[in-house]
């Protein structure tokens, strides 16, 4: 029951960047949301017909990145560290959407671009299209580098006394 008690203690401060979260509470919430997240998404996927279990995905990662992020820079809080770190995994994956949609609009709005992009396609469609995926996985490595370096900041053990963000909740009676 205390479980229970402390899932809805935390749920209800879903969208609270304020303050700092235990190690064992925010492990809890994340593994409690990342359950409930699994389960929305299977039923999506049983009961719904495919463009429609697609969107319910979309918005149901929506819904549930809001409690696991503001839980997860309370925790970041509470080992010292700057909430901002739960931005660090999308780095790689802007500077790549940035890059792509510079040379797509390069491509399209230049006389250079549209020749280059026309005798791409016609010689070189397959390296292109290898140099994308080479790309693509680039980006998958380098945001499970930073979402390893986030995870592990998240398993610290809280840092002694209270921190700018607020008192040590080890020390502070609930």
């Amino acid at each position: 029951m205390a479980v229970a008690r402390a899932i809805l203690k935390d749920t209800a401060r879903s969208v609270d960047l304020h303050g700092r979260i235990t190690r064992a509470d925010c492990l809890r919430l994340l593994a409690f949301w990342s359950l409930v997240f699994v389960a929305v998404i299977a039923i999506a996927i049983w009961l719904l017909p495919a463009e429609k279990a697609v969107q319910n995905i979309y918005v149901t990662t929506a819904l549930f990145y809001l409690p696991v992020t503001a839980a997860a820079v309370r925790r970041l809080r509470d080992v010292g560290g700057s909430g901002m770190l739960m931005l660090d995994p999308l780095k790689s994956a802007l500077t790549f959407g940035v890059v792509l949609l510079a040379l797509c609009a390069w491509a399209s709005l230049t006389v250079t671009g549209v020749f280059v992009t026309v005798l791409t396609s016609l010689f070189f469609a397959s390296s292109v299209v290898a140099l994308a995926l080479i790309g693509l996985l680039f980006v998958l490595v380098c945001t499970a580098m930073h979402f390893s370096n986030t995870t592990g900041l998240l398993l610290l053990p809280s840092s002694p006394g209270p921190n700018r963000y607020g008192p040590n909740p080890h020390e502070v009676s609930s």
